[in-house]
């Protein structure tokens, strides 16, 4: 047996513990999961397949080279029990969770007794802040306060992966309503989730709204947006790459919501050669989106947009969940209410 699998979020995190010469192989698991589908009932290399798919086609590499490095990471976890301990290292957000109880998934599959007859623990390091951004001699003593996971933990990570996945989302509301004590930062992470389906007021998501809103207060840059969308977090929800293809999505349609002041429609940045003036360029709420803004229109009414948010196909004027933010439930226009 090798000394051990640590399986963090990316690649910052995954630099530190090698700087920290934390013990053992390190894997960075790299799949923003809150964005694109999670389709339920698909195996663990079958799913990867399927996000590859979607993140090529966000312009985040070739297909072939991220179903490579999919398929290295998912033979990795397989071979688990070729350790004699894997450790999880995941922080508090979305991101973060939602690969933390992918991971739980799997190794939920394995009974604890098997797992005593390969002699393999499962640790865990959750860190309420950013892996990414602690020094370096910070890394070893997480890595000594870690905590072996227990039966209620694998559990919780099982049903909130298969909740997430589903494509009938109330089961996500009806979890983080029970206890999920044993993954302390789960219910904030799918509160989060849960805010991104339409709103029942405008048909628009916290993340749309969030970014409306300040580029209602212009003039605004999209790169001093990004950073004024992002301050309105509780905790980091989403990179600029992704925050680039919210701000393109509400500029297609016939009538589109934001737009560069000239009225030309925003396309974000596929190369280095663009991103420059793309960052720079000054953005513009239109009347349509200002109307939304204001509640007097509807997004999703208006055409919407075309998204996935784990197993839910949110597809333009026929998304069928919206998010009531007053009661905190999930709605569906075709059930009653």
């Amino acid at each position: 047996m090798t000394s051990g699998l640590n399986i963090t979020n990316g690649d910052c995190a995954g630099g530190g513990m090698r700087a920290a010469q934390i013990p053992g192989e390190i894997l960075s698991w790299r799949d923003v999961l809150h964005e694109g589908p999670v389709p339920a009932g698909l195996s663990l290399a079958e799913l990867s397949k399927v996000r590859a798919a979607f993140i090529a086609d966000q312009g985040m590499g070739e297909r072939a080279d991220i179903e490579k490095s999919f398929a290295e990471r998912d033979d990795a976890l397989r071979r688990f029990t070729d350790n004699d301990e894997v450790i999880l290292w995941f922080e508090w957000d979305l991101y973060d969770q939602l690969q933390l109880i992918q991971i739980l998934d799997f190794l939920s599959q394995f009974s604890r007794e098997h797992l005593a007859e390969t002699g393999t623990k499962v640790s865990m390091v959750s860190f309420a802040g950013y892996l990414g951004n602690l020094s370096v001699d910070a890394f070893v003593p997480l890595y000594d306060a870690r905590i072996e996971v227990s039966a209620a933990m694998m559990e919780t990570g099982r049903l909130a992966w298969g909740s997430f996945r589903d494509p009938e989302p109330r089961g996500i509301l009806e979890l983080i309503r029970g206890d999920t004590s044993a993954l302390p930062f789960l219910e904030g992470a799918l509160l989060r989730h849960l805010e991104e389906f339409p709103s029942t007021r405008n048909g628009l998501s916290r993340s749309e709204r969030q970014l409306l809103e300040t580029v209602a207060r212009g003039p605004v840059t999209f790169s001093e947006a990004f950073i004024r969308v992002a301050n309105r977090e509780e905790r980091i929800f989403c990179g600029d790459a992704t925050m680039a293809g919210y701000l393109e999505r509400m500029s297609d349609g016939d009538e589109p919501l934001v737009t560069y002041p000239s009225g030309e429609r925003i396309k974000a940045a596929t190369n280095d050669e663009d991103s420059a003036a793309f960052r720079n360029a000054q953005l513009s709420l239109t009347p349509a989106g200002r109307a939304v803004l204001e509640c007097d229109r509807d997004w999703i009414e208006m055409g919407g947009s075309d998204r996935w948010l784990g197993g839910v196909h949110l597809a333009g004027r026929e998304a069928s969940w919206r998010w009531d933010a007053d009661s905190h439930a999930l709605r569906s226009p075709r059930m009653a209410t």
